[in-house]
């Protein structure tokens, strides 16, 4: 019989196959409308090339606020804020739909930054060449597999998490150079749990500011 509980099923996924590419299209991201429902005023919306106007930004482009390893990974890149900031970056987080209530759970006890609504899932598109990338279940079907011992290492991290909101969408991190300088770093979550190495995120930055300043 299959280890992983029927109403866990819908909401992990793994085993997706992706290439990822630091040739985003940097207009299309420069361009996106982002929701701020955490403003004064709910409806107000940004250009997102704004958070990156004047120096580089870290995006994280969550998957689901909910989630046992979304939580772990924002937890763990947030106590790099000041070693990003010191390097000359921002740190933003992106999420694809928003709930109240989820965000609220997540911010600012597993990410103290801001966090805004990707309304047309503009990042998670630009992660895998223009298209949102779906995850599946199946390796979750395996008790021994690699997702299973990342979910348990992150349960370690944090113990309060959900299955609440859309699971399938896969999310990832960029690293993108001041204005249209454009991307240095891209890495999609192709496997569930599978993060950036913050080392890479690291000379990522030094290599944006780097072009910024030719």
């Amino acid at each position: 019989s299959s280890p992983v509980p029927s109403h866990l099923r819908s909401h992990c996924f793994t085993m997706v196959t992706a290439t990822p590419t630091a040739k985003i299209d940097i207009q299309t991201l420069v361009q996106a409308h982002l929701g701020d429902p955490r403003n004064a005023d709910p409806t107000t919306k940004i250009t997102a090339g704004t958070l990156w106007a004047d120096k580089p930004a870290v995006v994280l482009v969550l998957r689901r606020p909910g989630c046992v390893l979304c939580r772990a990974e924002a937890l763990k890149l947030w106590e790099l804020k000041d070693q990003i900031e010191g390097l000359g970056a921002n740190l933003v987080c992106v999420v694809h739909e928003w709930r109240d209530r989820e965000v609220a759970a997540f911010a600012p006890e597993y990410w103290a930054g801001p966090v805004y609504h990707d309304l047309d899932k503009v990042f998670y598109k630009a992660l895998n060449g223009g298209e949102v990338l779906k995850g599946s279940s199946l390796g979750l079907l395996n008790p021994l597999s690699d997702v299973w011992k990342r979910i348990m290492a992150a349960r370690k991290l944090v113990p309060d998490h959900n299955l609440v909101g859309e699971g399938l969408i896969m999310g990832g991190l960029m690293v993108l150079g001041a204005g249209t300088t454009g991307a240095t770093f891209v890495h999609i979550e192709s496997d569930l749990g599978v993060h950036a190495d913050h080392a890479d995120v690291l000379s990522a930055i030094l290599e944006a500011v780097a072009l910024g300043q030719k």
